[in-house]
């Protein structure tokens, strides 16, 4: 027995943590957890924009604003003979009259960014703000020599929408195009007196864009009456979208009219994984899904379909801070433009630090899509302008009206 004994082991006691090492262990752990949701956000950009943007309740537990009166001036960003940065002009450009014939509707992009609300206030501070100190000088102005602008003022989805998977995202793009189709009815039938136009937009604007050709133009009196549809910033499928317009096609020459123009730039190496996203899951304007369609890519630098060009025929980037006081003068042969199986413009050069204030993940250079071709499209919205001018007087004469 007492040999035994003596073999027995003893048990080992337990030894206890330290209160400070429980602790280190405690913040090694929150590290690691930090780490593991910021790696998650980081993988998954749009997980971090709706966690950032969207609003914190329902659209059908939220208020907005009642629908603008388009008959009141008040109701519209920019209108002829009302001064706004509409009429803002590159430094060292001769000031030019717009053509008084042409008329430009222009719908402008998400400027509201508030988790208060999913439509913005009309009267909005930041939002009006952003709206008429920046993209009226730097989008809307580039068709101020192209026709007199008409910019309505609407309830926007805000941006958070974009990234809600609940339903609650497309309730507020729905409300923001109820006013985007009140105010176009009004500019036809109190203001436009039966003149040519321009449809132009980007991001948001154009979104609604894009449904206001299937439910305004498309078969109807006015599809003779537009110009040419600068829907930007955007993507538009040929199959699934321009399919459901009966007449209206992709623009494929500088100066052809009736027609649509499309792009979103994104750097060299860029990648357009949110936009692949959306054209893989959504419906088109036919009815059918665009996955497996091919995305509209317009190159800006020579007005045609999935080409590549050379900077020599870049007519000028406008580079702008937030909210300049004027604008610059333009940066000639800026860079050029690659139209890719993928379906987005690329640019083929670095373009500098400069623009990577606004440059979204991906190499997404959307918050520079007018920025970056600036002097093209303002050259060519007057290309279209008096080519449809011009074919349309000579119709006037042969048919003796």
């Amino acid at each position: 027995m007492s040999e035994y004994v003596a073999k027995k082991k003893k048990k080992k006691k337990k030894k206890k943590m330290k209160p400070a090492a429980k602790f280190l262990l405690v913040i090694l752990a929150g590290i690691l957890l930090t780490l593991a949701g910021a790696m998650t956000l980081y993988l998954n950009p749009v997980l971090m924009l709706n966690l950032a943007f969207k609003p914190g309740h329902s659209f059908a537990d939220g208020t907005s604003d009642p629908q603008p009166d388009y008959a009141d001036n008040r109701s519209w960003l920019a209108l002829p003979g009302v001064k706004s940065n509409a009429s803002a002009m590159p430094a060292g450009l001769a000031k030019v009259l717009s053509m008084p014939e042409v008329d430009v509707f222009f719908v402008h992009p998400t400027t509201y960014f508030g988790r208060d609300n999913w439509n913005a206030p009309i009267a909005d501070h930041e939002a009006n703000e952003r709206t008429e100190a920046r993209v009226l000088k730097i989008q809307a102005s580039v068709f101020n020599n192209a026709g007199q602008i008409y910019a309505p003022r609407y309830r926007q989805a805000t941006f958070g929408a974009f990234f809600d998977k609940d339903g609650d995202g497309e309730k507020a793009l729905d409300l923001a195009y109820t006013d985007v189709l009140a105010s176009f009815d009004n500019f036809i039938a109190q203001r436009s007196a039966g003149r040519p136009f321009i449809l132009a937009g980007h991001s948001q604007g154009s979104y609604h864009l894009i449904s206001l050709l299937q439910d305004r133009i498309t078969g109807t009196e006015l599809q003779r009456r537009m110009v040419s549809a600068y829907i930007i910033g955007w993507p538009v499928s040929i199959e699934a979208d321009l399919g459901a317009l009966a007449d209206i096609d992709a623009c494929r020459s500088p100066a052809e009219t009736g027609c649509v123009v499309s792009y979103q730039t994104f750097g060299k190496e860029g990648d357009p994984f949110m936009l692949d996203g959306y054209m893989e899951f959504t419906t088109g304007l036919t009815g059918e899904p665009r996955k497996g369609t091919e995305m509209l890519c317009t190159n800006p630098l020579n007005w045609q379909i999935g080409t590549s060009e050379v900077a020599s025929n870049h007519l000028g980037a406008v580079f702008t801070p937030p909210n300049p006081d004027t604008l610059p003068a333009p940066i000639l042969e800026f860079n050029g433009g690659q139209c890719r199986a993928d379906g987005v413009l690329h640019l083929t050069k670095e373009t500098g630090s400069a623009w990577n204030d606004l440059k979204m993940a991906g190499e997404n250079y959307h918050a520079y899509d007018y920025n970056m071709f600036y002097m093209n499209i303002r050259e060519n919205a007057a290309m279209r302008a008096s080519a449809w001018l011009n074919a349309n007087r000579a119709l006037a004469t042969a048919t003796g009206r």
